[in-house]
């Protein structure tokens, strides 16, 4: 990685070179394909003969007529053809490729807090938890696993990237750069009737450049600053002839955190002591917490794996670092004629984080090694398309942690058809989904992983889509998608309904009745694990499975919507919505058993009875449900040729009914309670000896294999739902804002806000209170030539380090600087 890292920076320098010795042409080759693809910032930097030229070429009559078509751009994602973004009958948003670079973002996660209705909060530096409208750490009181956002669907050309193990997606494992990306297309609300399971909350589709005769044939950019961070980004494009073009791009990123040290959190009753000192809950050296006791026990006790020392520093190799990746990724198109195409995209990505952790462990941070690679192929022929995927590679989910490293293979297979009759479109479709992750080749032996085999998941679906257009003004759709699943073995459905009326071509009102629902995941299905706690004094065993019928979560959502261009240079939206969520799931205690772990000991009268628990954890459904009212509004407006001004302001309130605020601790807890003090015990005790010695003289049981006699097992669930609870993980506001301005043809200023109302997250071990936050971001660029623009890039520019993620880091202000090029 360091020296693909050193190579790219080569390029970037004799880049820069060639950059300062062009000439900068006075002539401009404008195309009519090339001006629509620009954005409103593009457009005012042109010079005033230029713009004259745009004008003529686009064929409108006034800079306010081309300023209202760059508005209104295309977008596929909402109905899986070519549409204006006016016309969208879903909530949609387009973010472009120069709004992106405008804006100084310096990660695609980053870059979202433009988009409307997307909550998204840094964990450490270059690392985020991205959500749309909410629905977030459900459910509550329970490990930092269910914090990840498993309700939005992230694409990449329409190819999922999402995380079938435990749910989600591994934003830093995304292979591809911003000089990669042609817009990023997102839809609020559910979405699993067009796209498949997990687009509950809705998609995030990334779409990539386009090769054409204007392509750049070499364009990139890169910046660097305050705590060691790197990153940057290069393409390589040409077209050929008229049909064949390739492309190949590089892209990389390294980044600090203002810390080398890890959070060891409140356990519930954890006794820490570091050299013999009693310590209270903090921030700790990895020195520091080798040497950590809890109680008598050793707080992070190391074990060997196949020779191989499992340790603290296993588990952080390098904790001063927050994240350090790198991606490559090659396109070739072919297009013989204007029927058929074929695009081929295919690439690599390793990467390493340090962000929020998945499992159980002492501290909310671990580290997260990937390396993966994709393919993916896309065809069309007139009406059919067709795409082809694979992904695959290894990912450790908690560095230094046996078990969490698994061997994945992920196959996508879709092909769907255009039917168009006049005022009525038809899309049927049927895809294959396969999903499978195998941890056998990472654990010493079978038992210590939790699938110990390869795990499957199969998706089988069918789907149609109706476009009805009676008239030029109403717009009705319908969507449906049936999916078969092998575990659980069982149909479900999604649907969408969408209403549109168009009173004029500056006004629109939209309606949607819609139907999402979740896939299974490998951690919900299959797990098999037993945990033999070494570093708490209770329980002694603890056993997770999963179930392989558990019901799938679903999301139904209404929603109004108004679109409304009050002024060719003015576009404002407004969606109100209302969604209900109901069968989630957790890994949570169903049993808590007391059991004498020196039987044979104590049936020989050679030791007093050992007794402690053994906990089975399993998935299991839950019957809480989640109602959620909200508002967003959003404002495009073009003020002048110089400035442009983004808007956007999310209100939303979260309830929630049959909700048991308490957590895996307190259940064992009670569970505990009931066993210790059931006066029967000392009977029970006594004939699970029996039992046991019993057992073992007539061969039934193995004293080596089962080491322990169960005398009591206790499956009560402490009482206490709560309806009507508000859920405070998500704020109940948040938005932000942007302006670009260009005072002169070569110098933009580009501000951009963030920001997000309190809130509070309540998790296993604690109830974390989170203070609201404005971030004030600055880039100032430079236009040196038509081929290079150099850039001061501040983000978070008034330092407001508060923590933005429960228990993650507090991240200060940053200034970078940097350079774009294009030519």
């Amino acid at each position: 990685m360091i020296r693909f890292k050193y190579l790219i920076i080569l390029m970037f320098s004799l880049v820069l070179s060639n950059a300062l010795l062009a000439q900068e042409s006075e002539s401009s080759s404008l195309t009519k394909e090339k001006i629509l693809s620009m954005s409103t910032e593009e457009l005012s930097g042109l010079a005033l003969e230029d713009l004259m030229a745009a004008i003529d070429i686009v064929g409108v009559s006034s800079l306010e007529e081309l300023y209202e078509l760059l508005l209104n751009k295309d977008v596929t994602s909402a109905s899986k053809s070519e549409e204006s973004l006016f016309d969208s009958p879903l909530s949609t948003t387009v973010l472009s490729h120069d709004q992106i670079i405008s804006s100084g973002a310096t990660s695609i996660e980053e870059a979202l807090r433009m988009v409307p209705g997307l909550i998204v909060r840094e964990k450490s530096n270059g690392n985020f938890d991205v959500h749309i409208r909410g629905n977030d750490n459900l459910p509550g009181k329970n490990m930092l696993l269910y914090s990840e956002n498993m309700n939005t669907l992230v694409m990449i050309n329409g190819r999922p990237v999402f995380n079938y193990s435990h749910g989600g997606t591994l934003w830093e494992t995304l292979p591809v750069g911003f000089e990669d990306i042609d817009r990023i297309e997102v839809v609020r609300g559910p979405a699993s009737a067009l796209y498949g399971p997990n687009a509950l909350s809705g998609v995030i589709n990334i779409i990539t450049q386009t090769i054409s005769d204007d392509s750049a044939l070499l364009s990139g950019n890169v910046q660097a600053g305050s705590l060691n961070t790197l990153v940057g980004d290069i393409a390589f494009r040409d077209k050929i002839n008229d049909k064949w073009s390739f492309g190949i791009t590089g892209n990389f990123e390294s980044r600090d955190r203002n810390t080398d040290e890890v959070l060891i959190y409140d356990r519930g009753g954890a006794e820490y002591s570091l050299d013999g000192v009693p310590v209270d809950p903090g921030y700790f050296s990895l020195s520091e917490i080798n040497r950590m006791q809890n109680g008598d026990l050793p707080l992070w006790p190391p074990y060997q794996v196949n020779g191989e020392t499992y340790d603290i520093y296993k588990s952080f190799p390098d904790p001063e670092k927050s994240k350090e990746r790198m991606g490559v990724n090659g396109y070739v198109d072919f297009m013989p004629n204007e029927e058929v195409t074929f695009n081929l995209m295919a690439g690599h990505q390793n990467s390493q984080a340090l962000t929020s952790s998945m499992g159980d462990v002492p501290t909310p941070y671990t580290t997260k090694i990937a390396s993966t690679s994709y393919a993916d192929l896309r065809a069309t022929y007139k009406g059919l398309s067709f795409q082809a995927n694979y992904n695959g590679g290894t990912i450790d989910y908690m560095a230094g942690n046996e078990g969490f490293e698994l061997d994945n293979e992920q196959y996508n297979i879709q092909a769907e058809y255009d039917w168009n009759l006049g005022k009525v479109s038809i899309r049927p479709g049927v895809s294959y989904q396969s999903m499978s992750y195998d941890d056998t080749e990472h654990i010493a032996e079978i038992g210590n992983g939790y699938l110990n085999e390869k795990r499957t998941i199969n998706i089988l679906a069918g789907s149609a889509r109706v476009d009805y257009r009676p008239s030029d003004k109403l717009r009705l759709v319908a969507a449906l998608r049936a999916e078969q699943y092998n575990y659980p073995d069982d149909i479900y459905a999604s649907w969408q309904f969408v209403g549109s009326y168009k009173i004029n071509d500056n006004n629109l009102f939209r309606a949607v009745y819609s139907r999402a629902n979740q896939s299974s995941f490998l951690v919900n299905t299959y797990s098999n694990y037993t945990w033999n706690v070494v570093n708490m004094e209770f329980p002694r065993i603890m056993q997770f499975d999963g179930d392989p019928n558990h019901d799938l979560k679903t999301m139904d959502m209404i929603e109004i919507g108004y679109r409304t261009r009050p002024a060719k240079n003015l576009l404002v939206d407004i969606e109100a919505f209302y969604n209900v969520s109901e069968g989630f799931g957790a890994l949570m205690p169903e049993t808590t058993s007391l059991a004498v772990f020196n039987p044979l000991a104590v049936i020989g009268q050679i030791e007093q009875p050992d007794i402690n628990g053994i906990v089975n954890i399993k998935y299991q459904n839950l019957d809480l449900v989640s109602k959620q009212m909200g508002l967003s509004a959003s404002i495009d407006w073009v003020i002048s040729e110089k400035l442009v001004g983004t808007g956007h302001f999310t209100l939303q309130q979260t309830k929630l009914d049959n909700y048991l605020p308490v957590n895996r601790n307190e259940v064992v807890g009670y569970q505990a309670y009931l066993a210790q003090n059931d006066p029967d015990l000392p009977a029970k005790i006594q004939q699970a000896l029996v039992d046991y010695g019993t057992g073992v003289a007539t061969g039934e049981i193995d004293p080596t294999v089962q080491t322990y006699a169960v005398a009591t097992t206790i499956s009560d669930m402490p009482e206490g739902e709560k309806s009507d609870y508000e859920h405070k993980s998500t704020p109940s506001y948040f938005g932000g804002f942007s302006l670009s301005y260009r005072p002169c043809k070569k110098i933009e200023i580009f501000p951009q806000a963030y920001f997000y109302g309190d809130q509070s997250f309540e998790s296993q071990y604690s109830t974390e209170e989170i203070a609201g936050k404005f971030l004030l971001n600055a880039k100032v660029s430079y236009k040196a030539s038509r081929n290079l623009t150099l850039f001061v890039n501040g983000r978070n520019i008034l330092n407001m380090n508060e923590r933005e993620f429960a228990y993650m880091d507090e991240i200060p202000g940053m200034v970078l600087g940097g350079l774009n090029f294009k030519f």
